[in-house]
């Protein structure tokens, strides 16, 4: 497994969906805007679009799409 399938926050090493284990373990962290570059970049690159994925976070997250889509543009995850 890659770096990547480690949780950010503990370290543990993750199977998909790992995303439930940072909601479940780390609310906290989950809840911040950071998260939503990281959960961007998974989704692209598992072949999601970019409107699709913007929808999703904003969904998981109860944001608008232009408030994810602009959170993300200004820390350059776009």
């Amino acid at each position: 497994m890659s770096e990547d399938n480690r949780c950010p926050y503990c370290g543990k090493l993750l199977e998909h969906p790992y995303w439930a284990h940072v909601q479940a373990e780390h609310p906290e962290e989950y809840k911040k805007n950071q998260t939503w570059i990281k959960l961007y970049k998974d989704y692209t690159s598992m072949g999601m679009d970019q409107q699709k994925s913007l929808a999703v976070i904003a969904e998981l997250f109860n944001q608008s799409i232009e408030d994810v889509k602009f959170y993300l543009e200004q820390n350059d995850a776009l």
